[in-house]
């Protein structure tokens, strides 16, 4: 398998977006929040948006649900993408370090070839600012040997 960094990005959640719904008796929580952000993809840059619809089990671990949009600078097309995965309970400094499985979808003529390739995102959000950087990678399978 081959592995290579795609983009970066640096984005948080929007003021007052954030809500939660607390089901029996808070061992299940359902939570919605949206956001934005900017993303740094090789030498284009531009801008990402994005809603989350993450469960938090009961022991305090989130599982990101996020489906977005990615406008690059100089391109006419988005990129459309969505990515699955676990945020870990916080550390002492209060970050939550975050990865899943992404994937992409664009009718971009130069970057159709995503449309075939999925990746992984890891990051790391602040629970106190609800900030977070992401590094975004590109995965291409190797044939079976």
């Amino acid at each position: 398998m081959e592995s290579r960094a795609l983009y970066s990005t640096d984005q948080g959640y929007s003021e007052g977006s954030w809500a939660e719904a607390e089901l029996y008796d808070g061992a299940f929580v359902q939570a919605f929040g949206r956001g934005e952000g900017v993303v740094t993809w090789g030498e284009k840059s531009g801008r990402i948006e994005w809603i989350n619809f993450p469960t938090r089990r009961p022991d305090g671990v989130f599982l990101p649900d996020i489906s977005g949009v990615i406008h690059l600078d100089g391109y006419e097309r988005p990129v459309l993408y969505r990515m699955r995965g676990i945020s870990l309970s916080p550390d002492d400094d209060g970050r939550r370090l975050f990865g899943g499985p992404v994937q992409w979808f664009t009718d971009e003529p130069s970057l159709k070839w995503l449309n075939d390739r999925w990746g992984f995102e890891e990051g790391e959000i602040d629970i106190n600012t609800l900030r977070f950087q992401t590094v975004a990678h590109v995965l291409k399978p190797d044939p079976p040997s």
